[in-house]
């Protein structure tokens, strides 16, 4: 099962310096101090979010905005189409390359984003199961009930079954897809992993403070014209169920197009759900972990 605790820094050669990690709670503030480390250290950003991978998915994944992005270069931002699957070995793939490119250019790579899972792959060197998905296995699985399924893998790899939990229908199937593959539970692939040298940050903010950032947020991306990206989308022929639109947010405004919600009440609804979100992070990113850095504001002296 997968730590819950970021991995400790270790030495690395001198030459080569620590990446950095910009983690915590969405809407903490983690991409405004990305790019103030980026300035400092001359860096470049590496996103760590499971859904600004898309193209055309703007405003409802907060993406940095075109100035920011010119200013520094962003990476694993716009990677696939909204009707694409994007695997997290994918990513992995993706960014491990990046942070290569970063370095061989002699700039820093900062790593920033809420995305828990994708993170902890990062940063603890996950080796990830070197098989594409099969179709015709997902078939056969995806009208079970999520119940079934989990009790099916709870026999083949109770630890991944533990770290998944019984809601999570998606993982649960990828799990149980792995061990049908390779004839190894997911979890011990999981296990083999080689933790990166890191220096992790993370925005201190109290609950109460994010709730109001949430929903200013939130506001904000509906003022912004969140309602009219997903209605371009549609036209464009990007289906409802498409996997760039199974995400806070794109849920919610495709249920207002649909008149089974206002904009209030679609609005109301992106900011509980992304609520109920940030103190889902909280079991991956965890306030007592000695690894992270909380802080109120950038600690750039531990970054140097």
């Amino acid at each position: 099962m997968p730590s819950s605790r970021l991995p400790k820094p270790s030495q690395t050669a001198p030459d080569v310096p620590p990446l950095i990690a910009v983690v915590g709670l969405t809407a903490s503030g983690k991409s405004d101090w990305a790019m103030q480390i980026a300035r400092h250290v001359d860096g470049e950003i590496v996103s760590i979010d499971s859904r600004q991978i898309y193209r055309r998915l703007d405003i409802g994944t907060a993406k940095p905005s075109t100035d920011l992005r010119e200013e520094v270069a962003h990476w694993c931002i716009d990677i696939v189409d909204p009707t694409e699957r994007y695997s997290l070995g994918e990513y992995l793939k993706a960014a491990r390359a990046a942070i290569a490119d970063i370095r061989a250019r002699g700039k820093r790579p900062i790593a920033v984003g809420g995305s828990g899972q994708h993170m902890r792959a990062l940063l603890e060197g996950w080796q990830v199961p070197p098989v594409a998905e099969d179709p015709e296995f997902r078939e056969a699985l995806i009208h079970e009930p999520v119940d079934t399924l989990f009790e099916r893998l709870n026999a083949v790899d109770p630890a991944a079954a533990e770290q998944i939990g019984p809601t999570n229908a998606r993982r649960i199937i990828r799990a149980l897809e792995v061990h049908h593959l390779t004839g190894k539970p997911i979890s011990e692939w999981q296990r083999s992993r080689e933790p990166v040298d890191v220096r992790t940050v993370a925005p201190e903010v109290p609950l109460d403070e994010l709730d109001e950032r949430i929903m200013r947020r939130t506001v904000g991306m509906f003022a912004a014209g969140l309602v009219e990206e997903v209605r371009d989308l549609l036209a464009e022929g990007v289906r409802e169920d498409a996997p760039g639109f199974d995400s806070i947010g794109y849920r919610e405004v495709l249920a207002h197009l649909a008149g089974d919600l206002s904009v209030e009440q679609a609005i109301d609804g992106v900011a509980q759900a992304t609520r109920r979100f940030a103190r889902r992070q909280r079991a991956w990113f965890r306030r007592d972990d000695p690894a992270i850095c909380w802080a109120a504001d950038v600690p750039l002296a531990m970054l140097e």
